[in-house]
């Protein structure tokens, strides 16, 4: 008798021994598939990232990447943008240039990079604790909305520079955290580290991830106190809001330590961050040609014809988004209702009320503010639709057969459709950097230092691989741009700036150059002078940089 007790934990032990390498077998495999598609994802998004101009926004995150390899860790003598992404993009920035060096493809490969995990994490969340068919459907449907960003337009704003977009990584790896951890008292401990952490890169985080956090812990307090819960379904919760709110204080802590340790100097956002009420209607205006842009459903111009197609397969990814964002308005207040579906669709809402009442989003060019609003609209669509689909499938058998072979098929082919889109985005001829010309004229005639308009100082300076150095100016030409700039470039003692690159027709340019007058009538006559292309080479007997006014930097050599 006691033999035979000892009998059922023996064989329950082996039969545990036995699933544990099927479990292991199964994670590896999965784990393999995952980066098999990564670098798939990868690939052609790097194909699609050449589409894009390489500039000096991009160029001088590759600068600072450079400088902190090199020991400036606090980026010590730097004016940064308004945003810094010193927490967010510059890592990876760092780990790229370590193995690249100063290039211009450190850019692309950032780019490329930053995207495919934005579409992995965003699959993952869309999944959430769903498993089997169901939540396949969930993470391709996903993926689909976000699969082939369009390449006019989409390509800048995704695949290109260091922007907002690229916030989207670490915001959905802390929904992830919160949708797949267990409620314990360290998962808010740990979510408060990490958006402190996000906000000193990007100030933005603090309306689209913190604050919808934060009202969200709110809103869910306030329907278990209707609902006379227990007090412990309050703590977590009340623990969600308290990481929140204390996020923001660990980021405003940390930024005043770097700053009182010597760190970079953060450039201030305008003053005023809320729209007028007479200028909201055009942000209406704005933010629908933004989102049009963001899903890649804009109409092509008339040089490109054939993405007319592509853009019309968009425009199903933008229904599926829509639809699963009503959804989520619809349910928001519902028992049922997630967390974390609560938080995005919270995140989503924020996101558009920052571009429709604030003053950030004035043209398509600053597309990149609200760009995080296709993920999270892709996060939406999967953890939304299938569910609803499912729920009303369930009622009929018939309608459970309509939905095995009419909808899932219907996912396969737009599927492989946007995966076709994507793949003949690689077909496109890659843009080499536009100051190719001016680069290896500067490198061929033994010019390593010089001054040029935004625009093409760090450009020049990463195309030529660190061969030539070139500081940005105001377009008044006798200024430090103190805008992704480092005071050493200024110093006199450092080097000598013989040249400065103007433009022949600063007037048609992006802004920021320097013209040919403005820098005779500030810097004098020059020695010689040389067209190349579309610039005007000014050369100096003299170092510039003598004649540069406000180099100073906090705690640096005196102007």
């Amino acid at each position: 008798m006691t033999a035979a007790a000892a009998a059922p934990p023996v064989a329950d032990e082996r039969a545990a021994a036995g699933r544990r390498p099927n479990i292991r077998r199964r994670v590896l495999a999965w784990a393999g598939f995952l980066l098999l598609v990564a670098a798939g994802l990868f690939t052609l998004y790097l194909r699609q990232s050449l589409l894009g101009p390489f500039n000096s926004d991009g160029a001088s995150a590759v600068r600072q990447a450079q400088a902190i390899l090199h020991g400036n860790v606090l980026l010590s003598g730097w004016w940064t943008a308004d945003v810094s992404f010193y927490t967010t993009e510059l890592p990876e920035y760092v780990l790229v240039t370590a193995f690249r060096g100063l290039r211009p493809d450190v850019v692309h490969i950032c780019g490329a990079l930053t995207y495919t995990l934005t579409v992995l994490l965003g699959a993952l969340l869309a999944r959430g604790r769903a498993a089997g068919r169901e939540g396949l459907v969930r993470a391709l449907l996903a993926a689909g909305v976000m699969l082939a960003p369009a390449i006019l337009g989409g390509t800048e704003v995704f695949l290109e520079n260091p922007d907002h977009a690229g916030t989207a990584v670490p915001i959905l790896a802390v929904f992830l955290l919160l949708d797949l951890a267990p409620e314990r008292w360290y998962v808010p401990v740990v979510v408060c580290v990490l958006l402190a952490w996000i906000q000193v890169g990007d100030g933005l985080s603090l309306a689209v991830a913190t604050a919808p956090i934060a009202a969200v812990a709110v809103v869910r307090l306030a329907m278990s106190a209707v609902r006379r819960r227990p007090l412990a379904e309050f703590r977590y919760d009340a623990l969600l809001f308290a990481a929140a709110a204390i996020s923001n204080e660990l980021a405003n802590l940390a930024q005043r330590a770097i700053r009182a340790h010597g760190g970079f100097d953060l450039r201030s956002l305008p003053h005023q961050l809320i729209a007028p009420a007479s200028e909201v209607r055009a942000n209406v205006h704005v933010m629908l040609q933004t989102i049009s842009l963001l899903f890649g459903v804009s109409r092509p111009d008339r040089a490109h014809p054939q993405l007319t197609g592509i853009a019309q397969l968009h425009w199903a990814g933008l229904a599926i988004a829509a639809a699963g964002l009503v959804v989520a308005v619809v349910t928001f207040f519902l028992p049922r209702a997630d967390r974390v579906s609560q938080i995005v669709t919270a995140a989503t809402v924020a996101t558009l009320a920052v571009g429709v009442f604030g003053t950030l989003v004035r043209s398509l060019a600053s597309a990149h503010e609200v760009a995080i609003l296709l993920p999270f609209g892709a996060v939406l669509a999967g953890r939304m639709l299938p569910p609803l689909v499912a729920r009303w499938a369930s009622a009929r058998a018939s309608r459970a057969s309509l939905v095995a072979w009419v909808a899932e098929p219907l996912i396969a082919v737009w599927l492989a459709a946007n995966l076709a889109a994507l793949c003949y985005a690689a077909t496109w001829a890659p843009i080499g950097p536009p100051s190719a010309g001016l680069v290896n004229w500067l490198v061929s005639h033994h010019y390593t230092a010089g001054l040029a308009g935004y625009w093409q100082a760090s450009s020049v300076t990463v195309a030529s691989g660190g061969q030539v150095s070139v500081a940005p100016v105001t377009p008044s030409a006798g200024s430090v741009r103190r805008w992704e700039a480092w005071d050493g470039w200024y110093d006199p003692a450092r080097q000598k700036a013989s040249f400065v690159i103007a433009v022949n027709n600063p007037d048609t340019s992006s802004g920021g150059e320097l013209s040919a007058s403005v820098v005779r009538r500030y810097y004098g006559r020059p020695a010689r002078e040389y067209a190349v292309g579309q610039y005007r080479i000014m050369v100096y007997d003299y170092n510039l940089l003598t004649r540069v006014a406000q180099r100073a930097f906090p705690g640096a050599f005196p102007a």
